[in-house]
Formats: structure tokens, sequence, C-alpha cells
């Protein structure tokens, strides 16, 4: 997958000089309660230290919730079990078992586990063991709340962001790839393994941003001020001309060598070149102007059906008919998509 903003060396450098700056918070936060036992909050902020927004506000979330569930079912245990090695043992096989056994319906029971195990484990001879271990989970929260802090507030690299730039790149890759397939089944140029690999890439990437979108919208939409809804919309865009694609390759692959010359070539390369050009303005951030396609999608229609009524579709053959077709209506569903998905769709569906 091509480099994102997340994944560029500065996200990482940014990531590692964030990581070390919550460590370092969360040290001095917890030594100001307990000097001798900052361990706990410095581990647990490098834990849940992602190097995106989205990644840690989930980390943060899962690793409090998971540790409160610990802490409550370590402290049941230190309540009814005997204050002994013996009876620590039992107690700890019972309710990390338990835990173990609970992770098959929320994962968060995993770090309830772990939580147990230091509340169990670590207060063992200490006079107040239920005051220790509530310190041991303060302590840990300590270490959440740092991390998330300094991963929200503190040049926050975020999910959000990079679709952005994605989605943009996005745009005009397709666009490029659009006309190609344009141009192999009109005869112009041969279809190639290139073409076949950009089209699986443009299909994975549409399913990449549907998760990154999911993500975006569960963790940073609460925090930060994005277009999700024209992000949605350019997500199903893209998805749905990814498919379109995928189409008209498996057509242009099956089609007579040397492709179509076709009557209303000019008229198909009018609604191709403006439904590029709406793609690659999106790819620039820009808002595109879908004025002129709706008129030239009625035109092409209107000249197919002037061709139909003179018989010149006769010249070819049921195959080669049902391919062109097939084709000119993948033209017609790529024109629409970009009109619904900018919310200026308000013709009727192309027949």
């Amino acid at each position: 997958m091509p480099l994102t903003d997340m994944d560029s060396t500065a996200a990482h450098v940014r990531h590692g000089i964030k990581t070390g700056g919550a460590a370092v918070l969360s040290l001095i936060i917890a030594s100001l309660l307990d000097p001798k036992f900052g361990m706990w909050a410095v581990v647990s902020s490098v834990i849940v230290m992602q190097v995106n927004v989205a990644e840690s506000v989930q980390m943060c979330w899962y690793r409090f919730t998971g540790t409160a569930l610990g802490a409550a079912i370590g402290i049941l245990a230190i309540v009814l079990s005997p204050h002994t090695f013996w009876g620590t043992s039992a107690a700890l096989f019972l309710s990390i078992g338990f835990c173990a056994y609970m992770t098959r319906y929320n994962p968060r029971y995993r770090m309830a586990a772990i939580t147990v195990a230091i509340v169990l484990i670590a207060s063992l001879g200490v006079p107040d063991r239920i005051m220790f271990s509530l310190m041991r989970v303060v302590e840990i929260g300590i270490g959440v709340l740092c991390a998330y802090v300094v991963s929200v507030w503190v040049f926050p690299t975020r999910v959000g962001e990079s679709l952005k730039v994605r989605l943009q790149r996005h745009c005009a890759q397709a666009a490029n790839l659009y006309e190609q397939l344009v141009e192999s089944f009109l005869g112009n140029q041969a279809v190639t393994a290139v073409q076949e690999t950009a089209v699986i890439t443009l299909l994975q990437d549409a399913t990449d941003n549907r998760g990154l979108f999911r993500k975006m919208l569960r963790h940073e939409v609460p925090l930060f001020d994005d277009n999700a809804a024209l992000m949605d919309r350019q997500i199903v865009m893209l998805g749905q001309c990814a498919r379109h694609m995928q189409a008209m390759f498996h057509v242009v692959q099956d089609t007579r060598d040397g492709g179509y010359n076709l009557y209303m070539a000019p008229e198909i390369r009018a609604v191709v070149t403006a439904s590029c050009e709406i793609m690659r303005a999106i790819g620039r951030g820009e808002t595109p102007d879908l004025s002129q396609l709706q008129p030239l999608l009625d035109k092409s229609d209107r000249k197919l059906e002037e061709l139909r009524s003179s018989g010149v579709t006769k010249r070819f053959s049921v195959r080669e008919l049902v391919q062109v077709l097939a084709f000119y209506r993948c033209v017609q569903q790529v024109g629409e998509d970009l009109q619904t998905a900018l919310g200026k769709k308000n013709a009727s569906p192309h027949s």
C-alpha cells in the first residue's frame, strides 16, 4: 500500500517523541502520588500510545475499561480469598480463568486478566491490599490519561486527515484508469496486466478506505471537525466506480482484437472526459463542476437511440452488441454515481 501520512517517517518520529513525552509525564504525575510505583503509569502510557489518534483513543478506552473491570474482579478475589500464598494462587487461577473465558464475549477481559494479576500478585504481603490495589489502578489510569492527552492534543496524527489525502489520490488514480480502459475498448491501446493490477488495487483501496472511515467516525469525529458526510459520499463513489471499472476491464478483456471503432466514440469520450475532470477536481480538493455531465449523458443517450433507429447497430453480432452496451452502461453508471455522490443527481436514471 502506498505511504500515507500515518505510515511516513515523520509520523513515526512524532510517535516516538510523543510516546516518550507521555511516559515522562505519566512518571511525574504518578510519582507525586506514590514515588515507589510510577512504573505502571509509564507502562500503561506506552501500551496505549499509537501512531494515530483513532487507535490511541481506542486503546485508551480498551485499557481503561479493562483495568476497571479487572480491578473489580481482583478486589473481590482479595476479599473472598485467604491472604496466603496458596489462597492468592487459588484466587488467581479462578479469576484469570474466568477472564480468559469471558474474552469469548468481549476482548477487554484480556486486559482485565492482566489487571487481576497485578492486583493479586503485587499486593501479596502488603498490609492494606485493597488500598494498594486501588493505587495501582489509579496509576494505570494516570498513564492512560497522559497518553490520551498527548495523542489528541500534541501534534496529532489523525486518521481523518490521512483518509482525505488517500481519497484525493485515489480519485486521481481512478480517473487515469478510467481513461485507459475506455481507450482500450475503443481500440487505441491494448489492455495490459498493469490495468488489471490497477483495478484490483482500486478495489482494495475502496475497502481500506471504508475501514479507515469507520475508525475515524468512531474515535475521531467526536473530537475533531471533519466533513464526514462528504467523505462518506466520496468513499461510496470510489467503491462504486471501482466495481464499474472491474466490469469494464472484463468486457475489454473479452473484446475482439482492435477494439470497437464506434460511431458514438466522440460522445462517449466527452462523458468520460467530464467524469475524469470531476474525479481529478475531487482529487485536488476542489469543488467539481457537474453542470456539463448530465447534458453529455443525455446527448450520448440520444446518439445511441439514433444509431439503433437507423439500424447501424445491426453490424454487430449479438455478442459484440452485448459487449458494447455493457461497456456503455458502465460509462453511464460512473457518471450517475459521481452526481449522486456529490449530491447533484436529480435526473431520472438512464434506461
